[in-house]
């Protein structure tokens, strides 16, 4: 009688085991174990991110902080590429881009990027150019350089090639984003849904 008592218990024990086991291992279709699973197995690939922009357009400088949380989350996995694009109807985007690029030059092109898009509701206003000098003066740009590089045929020449460049590729406002080579139809209104594209060509199928 005990011997049987006990025979039991041991089978019952052993199929409380074996359950617990098959459930925690995923073998029931635990969707989380499956989702996990999934994620390990995609591999990332690097997304590159084109933007053709105004610098006086407000919803230009509105994707900034996205970008760079972008940048932050994903490191060389994502690349930001920019590209001038001064629409006709801004007084000063046309000089804001030439002088972008005139910092470009002297290997500044970020500072003088992240100063005019800052104090973009200043410049704005008026006085563009005497701003645009201060800010090459405070990342430390050779200004005499600055200076003749800012009305050179050489950058007017690139900035209107780049603004050429986005009307053949049917760039009408701004911003706008090409990711891989590929036109968003409409831009993003988050932080996520920016986040959700990248990482639907982060981890698209080459298949």
């Amino acid at each position: 009688m005990n011997k049987k008592v006990i025979q039991t218990v041991a089978f019952v024990a052993f199929i409380g085991v074996a359950i617990t086991a098959l459930y925690y291992g995923g073998v029931f279709g635990n969707s989380n174990g499956q989702s996990e699973a999934s994620n390990a197995q995609r591999v990332a690939q690097k997304v590159e991110i084109l933007k053709y922009s105004d610098y006086q357009c407000p919803a230009c400088k509105a994707y900034v902080p996205i970008e760079n949380q972008l940048k932050a989350e994903y490191g060389d996995m994502v690349e930001l590429e920019y590209r001038y694009f001064p629409l006709q109807g801004h007084q000063f985007s046309d000089l804001a881009a030439r002088s972008a690029e005139a910092a470009n030059q002297q290997g500044k092109f970020q500072e003088m990027h992240n100063l005019i898009f800052q104090y973009q509701e200043q410049w704005s206003q008026g006085g563009a150019e005497e701003y645009f000098f201060d800010f090459a003066e405070q990342i430390g740009l050779d200004m005499e350089q600055f200076e003749e590089d800012l009305e050179s045929d050489e950058v007017a020449e690139t900035v209107n090639r780049q603004r050429q460049e986005g009307i053949r590729r049917t760039v009408n406002s701004t911003p706008t984003y090409f990711l891989n080579g590929q036109k968003l139809r409409q831009n993003p209104r988050s932080y996520d849904q920016f986040k959700a594209i990248v990482e639907l060509y982060m981890y698209r199928s080459e298949g």
